[in-house]
């Protein structure tokens, strides 16, 4: 299951991170995902941030780009961030 995400580098943008991400459903059947993305680096940054794909059920085989916002008050922005997936949860639609 974590085949289906895949982040890509995260880039500054105007005091904040833009993490892109693609989710791809792999499976059989439509399904819809929960994903928590967590970004660390020097300086004690350490911000989580999630996406809900929701009432978006991917087709087998689709994809749904999107990018994460993420902010840690009154840390320094890292130049080499740290990204990890620390939760994928894929909810297969029922038939």
């Amino acid at each position: 299951m974590s085949r289906d995400v895949t982040v890509f580098k995260p880039r500054r943008d105007r005091g904040s991170l833009t993490v892109p991400l693609s989710i791809t459903n792999s499976g059989k059947k439509r399904a819809s995902y929960q994903v928590e993305v967590r970004i660390t680096g020097p300086g004690g940054f350490d911000a989580t941030v999630r996406v809900d794909t929701g009432a978006v059920a991917l087709y087998p085989g689709t994809s749904w780009p999107t990018e994460l916002t993420v902010k840690d008050p009154g840390k320094p922005l890292p130049d080499n961030p740290v990204v990890s997936i620390v939760k994928n949860n894929k909810r297969e639609l029922q038939s």
